[in-house]
């Protein structure tokens, strides 16, 4: 892992309907494209040690599966210590799904009711997905004109958590709480009534609920969100061309912005994934250098028995294997170090031009140095080895 960037897990060990592989690519996508690490957490238990590093953990709709008592006190702990817990359920709650949840939400004062949210006037085509535009102040729901929520269920809410948006006065159940939030100890909880929420080709369509996506991960991991106020419409607007042509600037400065972005991310998940196949790598080396071992002495004893000539020098030797990996290894982290190096020069240039803010600048720019920096003294330390190899 880069170790810079958020960590947040997806549980899949509870044959959840929310999985990063399809259901929740789309939101995987958003979230990594806004700094965070997106992994699934696969374990068979949820344990402390396994939360060390991570500071979200999502529960997307558990199926026909009950969450341990042992890993309800792993999350309690988690979020009391600062750690941020998202849970996602669907029409019916724990009942029609036949899992625990809410023995977990209960903790912080929020429940899954045995209910189905229909609403036959404020819907997007259909009574099971209503649009939710009553919502409290509250961060989550900043810069947000309405959501969709699709198949879901209602909460119970207590004075221990806090209500964020409600179903709408025409619904069946009227007025009743959808999404709620909750601190405890020093850390938060998010619980919403559907999954569908954030589904790829469902609810994850809607505007709003991807942006709901980002004020709620923002939320969790602790970082401060204004809360969205009424604003009177002022009595006349007046936008000349000059300012038309400023906001098209700016809108196409954030997508340059965002997609250097992602390519900067994308050299980290490089990194990452380079960093596990590494023990993969000289598992394999060793397998073979053993076998090349084995086929030197069943040469070498073959003709000494039977005069058969087996040309087994041509086999390389293990200093020669490895002065030939280290010379590769060399190679591809020049050339790495090349691809940061240009990609130094094009924010610099992007700064210097304007087109790119102070704030950006320095936020990127410290990453690509910090990334050139531990590539050069990998290549050194890859070099001195070669030549103390090759003395």
């Amino acid at each position: 892992m880069s170790g810079r960037r958020t960590l947040v897990y997806f549980d899949q060990t509870q044959n959840e309907r929310g999985r990063l592989d399809s259901t929740y690519s789309d939101l995987a996508k958003l979230l990594k494209d806004n700094d965070y690490d997106v992994e699934a957490y696969t374990e068979f238990m949820i344990l402390p040690k396994n939360l060390e590093n991570a500071k979200v953990m999502v529960l997307g709709c558990p199926n026909s599966s009950k969450v341990r008592q042992a890993e309800i006190d792993t999350l309690k702990k988690f979020v009391k210590q600062g750690g941020g817990l998202f849970l996602l359920s669907l029409s019916g709650g724990d009942r029609g799904l036949m899992n625990n949840m809410s023995k977990i939400s209960k903790l912080f004062g929020i429940t899954f009711e045995n209910t189905a949210v229909k609403d036959d006037r404020n819907n997007a085509g259909l009574p099971t997905m209503p649009l939710i535009d009553s919502f409290t102040n509250h961060p989550l729901t900043s810069d947000i004109k309405d959501i969709l929520l699709p198949s879901a269920c209602t909460l119970k809410v207590t004075e221990k958590a806090s209500i964020v948006a409600k179903t709408s006065e025409t619904a069946d159940p009227p007025s009743q709480p959808v999404i709620a939030a909750a601190q405890f100890g020093k850390g938060r909880v998010v619980c919403v009534g559907t999954y569908e929420i954030f589904r790829r080709g469902g609810g994850f369509k809607h505007k709003g609920n991807k942006k709901l996506a980002l004020n709620s991960f923002r939320w969790l991991c602790g970082i401060t969100l204004d809360v969205p106020v009424d604003e009177e419409e002022p009595e006349e607007k007046i936008v000349t061309s000059r300012k038309k042509a400023s906001q098209k600037g700016e809108v196409a400065s954030k997508e340059m912005e965002q997609t250097l972005r992602r390519l900067v991310n994308a050299v980290f998940d490089l990194q990452k994934d380079i960093g596990k196949l590494g023990p993969q790598i000289t598992s394999v080396e060793k397998n073979v250098e053993s076998l090349r071992d084995q086929f030197q002495d069943f040469a070498e004893k073959t003709q000494d028995q039977l005069g058969v000539m087996i040309p087994s020098r041509q086999f390389q030797s293990e200093e020669e294997n490895k002065a030939e990996e280290l010379e590769k290894d060399i190679k591809s982290l020049q050339s790495e170090l090349k691809s940061v190096e240009q990609l130094k020069d094009h924010i610099d240039q992007r700064h210097s031009s304007g087109a790119m803010s102070r704030e950006t600048f320095d936020e990127q720019a410290e990453k690509l140095e910090q990334r050139a920096e531990n590539l050069v003294k990998k290549i050194l330390k890859k070099e001195k080895e070669l030549e103390a190899l090759l003395q």
